[in-house]
């Protein structure tokens, strides 16, 4: 399984900003069945659907943002959510 960590500067949710997310974790993100979770004081409410979600953060001293076209929360957690992918993961250098 690959996993990819990201400490985000900033986190959107069609257009909504969501508060106070420390950390963005993607699991298999080039695979046909990519999956995350957002570690976070202010987790989406289960069942939730909706996109994009936009992260523009650092990686490996780099800064990136990354587009996931639709998440669906699948469970929330007392530190955060975490959630399914619906399509391409897109990834930009800045």
């Amino acid at each position: 399984m690959t996993t990819e960590a990201h400490i985000p500067a900033e986190v959107t949710l069609a257009g909504r900003r969501i508060d106070e997310v420390f950390a963005v974790t993607l699991h298999d993100p080039d695979s046909d069945d990519p999956h995350g979770s957002l570690t976070t004081h202010n987790p989406l409410h289960e069942g939730e659907r909706g996109g994009p979600l936009v992260v523009l953060g650092t990686r490996d001293g780099r800064q990136w943002r990354i587009t996931l076209p639709e998440i669906e929360v699948i469970r929330r957690t007392a530190v955060g959510c975490e959630f399914i992918v619906y399509g391409r993961i897109t990834r930009s250098a800045l």
